[in-house]
């Protein structure tokens, strides 16, 4: 009974390397169709509308203004993704001024008082160690899920297991010969 099986045939088969079946992956982007006059705004806030066989961005070459708010809170430079120099995206992202704003910012600090300096020092410390322990948690919960998984799968274990005796028979034969 087992041997008239479809699935161990199949599983046969693919040990033999003979298997004809279709393997299919992949992803196709959902194309919008458009008509002629149609606008609208993509999710970088450029409008767009669709000429006649062909699409025209509106506006000039920057998004529209309530589009980012990626502005250094002393100079008021734009410390956006796209346009900024990395350091200003980084400094930007942890602390809402641009890389030489915040230079300045803590030089005055320390400058005028030092024991705030440290103090506001310490406290960035102890937010990045938060992080750094939310993340190391984290990691830690994973791993006891992964090992509280069994990785063999019991049909593929049975197949293979059924059709040993046919391989063992098979080499065993192609040896001899």
């Amino acid at each position: 009974m087992a041997k008239e099986s479809k699935n161990l045939a199949k599983v046969q088969s693919m040990l033999d390397g003979t298997y004809g079946g279709k393997i299919q992956s992949g992803y196709a982007p959902v194309r919008e169709h458009r008509k002629v006059g149609d606008k609208w705004t993509d999710s970088e806030g450029y409008e767009w509308e669709q000429k006649d066989g062909f699409q025209v961005k509106k506006g000039g070459s920057m998004p529209s203004a309530g589009m980012f708010n990626h502005q250094c809170k002393d100079c008021k430079k734009n410390c956006s993704p796209k346009m900024a120099k990395p350091w200003d995206r980084d400094c930007f992202k942890a602390d809402g001024r641009c890389y030489y704003c915040q230079l300045d910012y803590e030089f005055a600090l320390k400058a005028d008082k030092p024991i705030r300096w440290f103090a506001y020092r310490r406290l960035k410390d102890l937010r990045n160690m938060e992080a750094l322990e939310k993340d190391m948690i984290q990691w830690v919960d994973e791993l006891t899920e992964q090992q509280k998984k069994n990785p063999f799968d019991e049909k593929v274990a049975n197949a293979l297991a059924n059709g040993e005796v046919d391989m063992q028979l098979n080499k065993v034969t192609n040896k001899l010969v």
